[in-house]
């Protein structure tokens, strides 16, 4: 029948019972499932993640949250780790992830867990905001009419 009408035949799902078999232009379904999978991808978002000493300087840690920030900006969890060296004390890990999600306070949706020690280092994720465009223009307008109503 496939070579009459001048088409293929095609295996759809080989692991069906009984595997299932279409008749039709192979170009055209190889295509389909290519787009397919480019848009799998493009959805497809990664989980980023920065690395924090325990005892870290003001400057560098201001900048390592500059980039945290843009990695939220851009809809991408991020997964805060703080690196122990030698006898660092859990207590000031736990009080810098604590500093790092306060200077995060507008990015961030929602922390995944709680902080956990995963050996010498403490770890957690966080997620961004979905709409931290509408939120920034929201703020900008009530700073805004605050200002103008003074």
């Amino acid at each position: 029948i496939a070579r009459n009408k001048e088409l293929d035949l095609v295996e759809v799902s080989p692991q069906a019972n009984p595997p299932v078999a279409k008749i039709l232009e192979w170009s055209k379904f190889k295509y389909q499932l290519e787009k397919k999978l480019k848009e799998s991808k493009s959805k497809r978002v990664d989980q980023k993640e920065m690395w924090f000493k325990a005892y870290i300087d003001t400057g560098d840690l201001k900048h390592k949250v500059k980039k945290v920030t843009e990695f939220l900006a851009k809809k991408h969890p991020v997964k805060l780790t703080i690196r122990a060296k030698g006898r660092t004390d859990r207590s000031n890990m736990e009080t810098l992830i604590n500093k790092i999600l306060v200077e995060l306070e507008g990015y961030i949706e929602e922390v995944v867990d709680k902080p956990k020690f995963e050996g010498r280092n403490l770890s957690i994720i966080v997620r961004p905001i979905k709409n931290l465009n509408k939120k920034k223009s929201n703020d900008e307008e009530k700073t805004k009419d605050t200002q103008s109503n003074s």
